[in-house]
């Protein structure tokens, strides 16, 4: 056999994604709590932190300008206009813990995760959904972290387009009221569940297609 040493396994890439209101950072940050074996993608966004948020850790915080000239350069995997501000996916936040046979959670709305599954077929989506329509309406409309128009932009993306998107996801997780951390199990479930599963579903961090191992020398 050769004595050459085999290139470390790629990693598995799940998107994480939800319409507004169903609670996606609130289960990703609870099962980020506990400290897991998962690495996490910091995305970008033209939004002022909201309260508890911190720079670096839970968005980069960006003025529209740099981030415009950060898409010039070919900086973001990939990157959306949404409810009027500018949303993107740092490629390297993605491509070195891949190479390095990391497990790689990226969380995003419902356009980039629709663009990603598209990109990266080996990708695993995961659609976190409020217990109800209603119920998401009423989290949209008193969680006031958004104008009333803006909150009213979000509802109606939610109700034109959003909630369809569960039909194409690889998973779906409620998240009931008062129920983050029964989100969280299954979500972590889910982790579990691909990490056994034959072929896993590797991620080649260059070309973003299905990773193949390479072939055993004699």
């Amino acid at each position: 056999m050769s004595l050459d040493a085999a290139p470390p396994p790629r990693g598995l890439l799940f998107l994480v994604t939800a319409p507004s209101a169903a609670g996606k950072d609130s289960v990703l940050r609870t099962l980020r709590g506990r400290g897991v074996d998962l690495t996490w993608v910091t995305t970008a966004v033209t939004r002022a932190p909201r309260e508890g948020e911190v720079d670096g850790r839970d968005h980069f915080f960006l003025e529209p300008a740099e981030f415009e000239s950060r898409l010039r350069s070919g900086w973001f995997l990939e990157s959306a206009r949404v409810y009027g501000r500018l949303y993107g996916t740092p490629l390297h936040q993605v491509q070195d813990p891949l190479e390095a046979g990391q497990d790689v959670v990226l969380r995003l709305d419902v356009q980039g995760a629709r663009e990603l599954q598209r990109r990266i077929p080996a990708a695993v989506v995961i659609f976190i959904e409020a217990p109800s329509v209603e119920e998401a309406v009423r989290r949209i409309r008193q969680r006031g972290t958004e104008s009333p128009d803006e909150a009213e932009r979000r509802l109606q993306a939610m109700l034109d387009f959003e909630m369809d998107f569960a039909s194409r996801a690889d998973y779906r997780v409620p998240n009931a009221t008062g129920a983050l951390d029964a989100a969280a199990d299954q979500v972590w479930a889910i982790v579990e569940a691909e990490r056994l599963r034959e072929p896993p579903r590797r991620v080649d961090p260059v070309t973003l297609r299905p990773w193949s191992d390479p072939p055993v020398e004699p």
